[in-house]
């Protein structure tokens, strides 16, 4: 009996692919480490970017010292206790306490930039103290504040 040849074929779910198997893995783990590599190098220079501090504050403590100072003074009678902008004046001051610097330093060189950027303001310096309030909370969120007069 004679023995017939077997025909040979190469394993392939589609007949018309025309890459290997071992080009689509190999191609696959060089993705993968190039996006490992890229998730690094952004990982790593967020970390580098300079600090930025609203309004151009030099620190941290005259950043909460600004804030804290728009949260007293938006409103001249005084914000009512518990509302939004008591919670943000109670925030900045415990942020001003958790920090290594001096509160009353802090709290000078914040308002002292509100009081320039109140008079470059001129007679919209109300609308101002909306947007620096709105900036501040926005802060404050990133922060970890909680308001809760927005439950």
């Amino acid at each position: 009996m004679a023995r017939v040849k077997r025909p040979t074929f190469k394993r392939r779910i589609n007949p018309d692919e025309e890459l290997s198997p071992r080009v689509i893995w190999g191609g696959g783990a060089v993705l993968l480490i190039v996006v490992a590599a890229l998730f690094w190098s952004v990982w790593k220079s967020q970390f580098a970017a300079p600090a930025s501090y609203l309004f151009n504050t030099p620190t941290l403590g005259a950043e909460a010292g600004y804030c804290l100072s728009v949260a007293q003074m938006i409103v001249p009678s005084g914000a009512p206790i518990g509302s939004y902008f008591d919670e943000a004046a109670q925030f900045w001051v415990k942020r001003l306490r958790d920090l290594d610097e001096d509160m009353g330093k802090a709290i000078a060189k914040g308002r002292a930039k509100l009081a320039i950027d109140k008079q470059a303001a001129r007679e919209k310096s109300d609308v101002w103290f909306q947007y620096a309030m709105d900036q501040c909370s926005l802060k404050a969120l990133n922060y970890g504040a909680h308001f809760r007069s927005f439950d």
